[in-house]
C-alpha cells in the first residue's frame, strides 16, 4: 500500500493533501514502511495538507510586517453579520444561516477566481443583488482594514511567490484533490514558475472487484458492513478495513451505532475500547459534548436565568462541583417539588439553601453563591481577551470540568474548548468590546460552529464519507447508501450567484452533468483504492422505496441470504419467558421495626408486578417526577386537597355545611385557600404569581362545587380529614392516611378519596376496584364501612363514584367487601414473606424504571 510515498518524499521533497486526516494517514503509514525497511530513525516527512501548507508558507514571507492581518473565520463571520444586517432588518431572519450560506459562497467565489464585479454584474434576483452588496461592504472593511481571511490566503500566497518572497520547495507531489479549484491551480502554476515540479500522485492502477448488494433498509445494510469488517478482521488483523457511508455528515452518530451493531454485538454494555473500535470521521459539534454543554448552560447564568430543568442539569451533573453528587441529588428531588419558575442564584438559594446539610450540597451552593455575587459585579461592557479570562476563572470556581483525572478524550475535548477561549479573545480585532450576554452568545454559536474530532487509539474500523476517503488506500472496502436519490448526490450551487455565472466558470453542481460527473469520479476513486469492493444500497429509506444508483451497472450484484444482517443484539434477550420470574436470591421477611413506604399504592403494586412492591416498599425507592413550568397537575391537586383538609378541619355535620352561606362561606373558602396557597407564594416571579392567583380562583369554585355536594348528600359527621393510620395487615405494618373519612346517622362510616385530574371510576369492567387504595383504609380503620367513594373534583362536574351500601345498593356490600378485604391481606402477606417475583409479561415502558434493579432482560434471556 502507498507504494508510491517513499518516492514522494526522496530528497527533502513534500506531499501536500487534501485534508489533514490524509495527511495523518500518509505520516503513519510513512513510518511504518521505514520501519519495515529497518531503519530504526529518519527525518520527519513533509506531508502537510493544503490549508496547513499555505498557512506555513505565509509564515515564511520575507517583510512580515508589510502583509495583511490575518482574520479567522470567527472573526469573519461577525464582519458578514453585520454587512448582512445593514441591507436586511427583518428579525424574524435567520440570520445565522444567511451568514454561512454568503460564507460559502464567498469562498466559492475566491476557488473559481470569480470576481466581485462579475457577480454584481450577473445577479438576478433580490437575493442574489443583496448577496453582492453585502459581499462588496465586506470587501470594503478588508481593504480598508487590511484584513485577509480564509478565502483570500490563497490568492495572497500565490501573489507572493510571484513577487519572489516566498521561497517554495524544489518537489511536491498532491494527493487525495477530486478536484483541484482554479485558486489552487493558481498558487501551483506560480510556484512552477519559480522551479518547482508537481507530481500527481496516482495511488493505484488496479481496479477492484466490485460486488453489488441490496438490504431492506439502511439499518440493517449498516449492521451487515459492521459483521462484515467483523469477519474480515477475524480472517486477517492485520487488514486496512473501511465502510464509505454516503450522508455520513448528516448522520454521523446514528451510522456509528449502527456499524458497531454488527462489528461489536452489545457494545452499549461493553468496555470504552469496544466503542473505539469503529472510528467515526466526522466528529461531533462542541455543543453536543456534555461538558461544553454543562460549561455554557452555568456561564449564561451570569446574565439570565435559568429554568428548573436548567438548574436540575447542574444539580445533576458531576461535571461542576464536587464528584460526590447524592447530596445534590436529594437537593434536586426538592427542586421537583417546587413550582418551576425563571430561576436566578438568588432565588435559588433563597428557596435550596438550608434544605441538605451534606457537603456536596454544601459545596454546590458555595459555587452558585459566588456565581450570583460575581453576576452582580460584572462590567457592563469589556473587551473580548478580558470576557475569556472571566469564563475561564468562573469555571475554575465552578471546578469544572469536574474531579478526576481526565482520560484522552476528555483532555483533547478541554484542550479544543480553551482553543476556543482564544478565538473569543481574537475577536476584539473586530469586536473591541461587548456585553456579557453578547460574548455568551457569542461563544455558545462558535461551539455549534465547531466540529471535534478526537483521536482515539485502537480504532479496527473506519467508518468515512465518501470526500474523506480521498487519497486513503485500504485491503477491503465497503461503500454503503448507493441510492438512486443519494449517489449521485442532490446538488448544491449557491443560491446567492447567477446560475449563467456558475455554469461560465465550471462551478460545482452548476449542470446536472457536473454532478453526475463528479460522483462518477469520486466512486471511481474509491474503487481504485482497494483491492476488493462491496457496494450497497437500501431497498426502502423510511417509506420510500429505493433502487440502486445508476453509476453501479458496472459491478455484480450478489443474492443475499438474511443471515447476512445479524440483526438487533437486544432482540435476543427478548425470548419468550414465563408470566412471572422467580429470582434466585433470597429475601428476608419485614422485619418487626421495618417501614413500609408507600402506603396502599404498595399493596397496589404487589398485586401486579411484585418487584414494583418490594422496591417502592422496601427499599424505598421512589418515582422522579417531570419538572413542568407554571404549575404541575401534581401540585394543583396537592393546593386543593389541603384546602379541604383546612376547610374541614373543624369536623363539620352536613347541616354545619349546608348552613354555610354568603360571606361566611366566602370568609371560609378565603381563609382555607389563602393557608393553602401562601407558602408557595415565596420567592416567585411575577408570571408565576398571576399564575397562583389564577389557580386560586379557580381552586374556590371547585371548593364551592365540593361544599355543594356536601349540602346535597345524606345526614353525616366528617369523622377525620387526612388522618394518620397505622394498622398491621397480615403482619404488614404499613403507615397510611386517608383524605376523609365521615360517620353516617348509622354509626357507619363512609372513606372518601379526592380525584383533582380527569374523572376516575372506582370499579372496573370486571367488578373488581382498579385501585384497592379504598380497600386498604377499609382494613386499617377496622369499622363498619358503609361505602367507600372517590370524590371527583374536576371544572366540568363534581361527584362520587364508588360503591357501598349507598352507592350501589344492588351490590351483596358485606360478601363484596370480604372478597375485596381479602385479597389486600393476601397482597399484604406475600409482601411480609420477602416476595420479589418479576412480572416477565409487563411492556417495556412499564418495566424501564426498575429495569436495572430487576434485570427483567436478563432475567427473561436466563428464562
Amino acid at each position: 500500500m502507498y507504494a508510491w510515498l517513499t518516492e514522494a518524499l526522496r530528497d527533502s521533497s513534500q506531499v501536500l493533501t487534501a485534508n489533514r486526516r490524509l495527511a495523518r494517514v500518509l505520516a503513519s503509514e510513512y513510518g511504518r514502511q521505514r520501519v519495515l525497511s529497518g531503519e530504526k530513525a529518519w527525518p520527519s516527512p513533509l506531508i502537510t495538507s493544503w490549508q496547513d501548507w499555505l498557512t506555513d508558507l505565509l509564515a515564511t514571507a520575507e517583510k512580515q510586517e508589510s502583509l495583511p492581518t490575518r482574520i479567522n473565520g470567527h472573526q469573519s463571520r461577525i464582519l458578514w453579520e453585520r454587512c448582512l444586517r445593514r441591507e436586511i432588518n427583518d428579525p424574524l431572519l435567520n440570520i445565522g444561516l444567511l451568514v454561512r450560506q454568503s460564507r460559502e459562497t464567498w469562498s466559492r467565489m475566491h476557488e473559481f477566481c470569480v470576481s466581485l464585479d462579475d457577480c454584481r454584474g450577473a445577479a438576478q434576483g433580490n437575493d442574489q443583488r443583496l448577496f453582492a452588496r453585502a459581499a462588496q461592504s465586506y470587501r470594503s472593511i478588508l481593504d480598508r482594514e487590511y484584513w485577509v481571511d480564509d478565502a483570500g490566503i490563497a490568492d495572497l500566497v500565490a501573489d507572493l511567490i510571484r513577487s519572489g518572497r516566498v521561497k517554495v520547495p524544489a518537489r511536491v507531489s498532491i494527493a487525495g484533490f477530486d478536484r483541484l479549484v482554479p485558486q489552487a491551480k493558481r498558487v501551483l502554476d506560480a510556484a512552477c514558475e519559480k522551479g518547482m515540479s508537481i507530481d500527481a500522485v496516482r495511488e493505484t492502477t488496479a481496479k477492484a472487484n466490485g460486488t453489488v448488494r441490496a438490504y431492506d433498509n439502511t439499518e440493517a445494510e449498516l449492521r451487515a458492513a459492521g459483521a462484515w469488517a467483523r469477519r474480515e478482521l477475524e480472517e486477517d488483523p492485520e487488514q486496512r478495513i473501511a465502510i464509505v457511508a454516503t450522508n455520513l455528515e448528516q448522520n454521523a452518530a446514528h451510522y456509528g451505532r449502527l456499524v458497531r451493531e454488527g462489528f461489536v454485538p452489545g457494545w452499549q454494555y461493553a468496555v470504552a475500547s469496544h466503542r473505539s473500535a469503529v472510528n467515526v470521521s466526522y466528529g461531533k459539534r462542541l455543543t453536543d459534548y456534555p461538558a461544553v454543554t454543562i460549561a455554557l448552560l452555568a456561564l449564561r447564568w451570569l446574565y439570565d436565568d435559568l429554568t428548573g430543568r436548567e438548574v436540575s442539569l447542574l444539580l445533576r451533573s458531576p461535571i461542576i462541583g464536587s464528584r460526590d453528587t447524592g447530596g445534590r441529588a436529594r437537593l434536586e428531588l426538592q427542586l421537583r417539588q417546587i413550582p418551576d419558575r425563571s430561576w436566578s442564584p438568588e432565588m435559588l438559594l433563597a428557596e435550596l439553601s438550608d434544605r441538605e446539610s451534606s457537603a456536596d450540597a454544601r459545596d454546590w451552593i458555595d459555587r452558585i453563591r459566588y456565581l450570583g455575587g460575581l453576576r452582580g459585579e460584572l462590567p457592563r461592557r469589556d473587551a473580548p481577551p478580558s470576557w475569556a479570562v472571566v469564563i475561564d476563572d468562573t469555571l475554575t470556581q465552578l471546578n469544572w470540568p469536574g474531579d478526576g483525572s481526565l482520560d484522552s478524550i476528555e483532555f483533547q475535548l478541554i484542550n479544543r474548548w480553551r482553543e476556543l477561549l482564544n478565538d473569543l479573545a481574537r475577536l476584539e480585532l473586530v469586536s473591541p468590546t461587548l456585553t456579557i450576554a453578547d460574548v455568551l452568545s457569542r461563544v455558545t454559536a462558535m461551539a455549534g460552529e465547531t466540529v471535534f474530532q478526537p483521536e482515539v487509539e485502537g480504532a479496527l474500523v473506519q467508518l468515512l464519507g465518501p470526500l474523506e476517503a480521498a487519497g486513503m488506500e485500504f485491503d477491503k472496502l465497503w461503500v454503503s447508501g448507493l441510492t438512486a436519490s443519494n449517489w449521485p448526490p442532490a446538488g448544491r450551487p449557491s443560491s446567492l450567484i447567477s446560475m449563467n455565472l456558475q455554469r461560465s466558470r465550471n462551478m460545482p453542481d452548476a449542470t446536472p452533468q457536473d454532478t453526475l460527473d463528479y460522483a462518477r469520479r469520486v466512486l471511481e476513486r474509491l474503487t481504485t483504492s482497494t483491492r476488493n469492493l462491496v457496494c450497497s444500497y437500501p431497498l426502502t429509506d423510511g417509506d420510500a422505496e429505493q433502487g440502486a444508483s445508476g453509476l453501479l451497472q458496472q459491478y455484480e450484484y450478489e443474492q443475499l441470504s438474511r443471515s447476512d444482517d445479524p440483526g438487533w443484539h437486544a432482540a435476543t434477550l427478548t425470548e419468550a419467558v414465563p408470566l412471572t420470574i422467580v429470582p434466585a436470591d433470597p429475601i428476608p421477611t419485614v422485619a418487626a421495626n421495618e417501614i413500609i413506604s408507600g402506603g396502599a399504592a404498595t399493596i397496589q403494586r404487589q398485586m401486579t408486578e411484585p418487584f414494583a412492591a418490594f422496591s417502592f416498599g422496601r427499599l424505598g425507592v421512589k418515582d422522579i417526577q417531570p419538572i413542568s413550568f407554571g404549575l404541575s397537575a401534581s401540585l394543583r391537586g396537592n393546593l386543593i386537597h389541603d384546602a379541604l383538609r383546612d376547610l374541614y378541619s373543624e369536623l363539620p355535620t352536613r347541616h354545619d355545611i349546608a348552613s354555610w352561606h354568603g360571606d361566611e362561606l366566602d370568609s371560609r373558602l378565603a381563609a382555607a385557600l389563602d393557608k393553602s396557597f401562601w407558602r408557595h407564594m415565596q420567592n416567585i416571579d411575577p408570571v408565576l404569581r398571576q399564575l397562583f392567583r389564577l389557580e386560586q380562583q379557580r381552586a374556590e369554585k371547585l371548593l364551592r362545587e365540593v361544599v355543594a355536594l356536601d349540602s346535597t348528600r345524606a345526614d353525616f359527621q366528617i369523622a377525620d380529614v387526612e388522618g394518620a393510620l397505622q394498622p398491621t395487615i397480615a403482619g404488614l405494618p404499613l403507615r397510611l392516611r386517608a383524605d376523609r373519612i365521615d360517620r353516617l346517622s348509622n354509626a357507619k362510616i363512609v372513606i372518601l378519596d379526592y380525584k383533582t385530574g380527569s374523572r376516575k371510576a372506582f370499579l372496573g369492567a370486571n367488578g373488581l376496584p382498579k385501585d384497592m387504595q379504598l380497600v386498604v383504609y377499609a382494613v386499617a380503620v377496622n369499622a363498619d364501612v358503609s361505602d367507600l367513594g372517590l370524590v371527583n373534583i374536576d371544572s366540568r362536574s363534581t361527584s362520587i363514584d364508588g360503591a357501598g351500601k349507598q352507592l350501589t345498593p344492588s351490590l351483596d356490600w358485606d360478601e363484596v367487601l370480604a372478597s375485596w378485604i381479602k385479597l389486600v391481606e393476601v397482597a399484604a402477606a406475600q409482601i411480609q414473606r420477602g416476595d420479589v417475583r418479576v412480572n416477565g409479561m409487563q411492556n417495556m415502558q412499564s418495566a424501564r424504571p426498575l429495569s436495572l434493579l430487576s434485570r427483567i432482560r436478563e432475567l427473561q434471556h436466563d428464562n
